[in-house]
């Protein structure tokens, strides 16, 4: 598990696009980013050893 904090210049970041965002809509924010991050990492990763497998000789 993560732990998230929203710092205060990321705050002022989003604040400047909506003056009322408050910390825990950017922090929900952040989470749905990593979220979709490591899926994709995660099918990537998936993808490689596919990949790896399909090259490997057979014996």
């Amino acid at each position: 598990m993560l732990n998230i904090s929203v710092s205060s210049r990321s705050l002022a970041a989003a604040r400047s696009v909506d003056p009322n965002v408050s910390p825990a809509a950017v922090r929900a924010a952040v989470e749905v980013a990593l979220a979709e991050m490591m899926r994709q990492l995660g099918r990537q990763a998936a993808g490689a050893t596919r990949s790896t497998a399909e090259r490997s000789p057979k014996d």
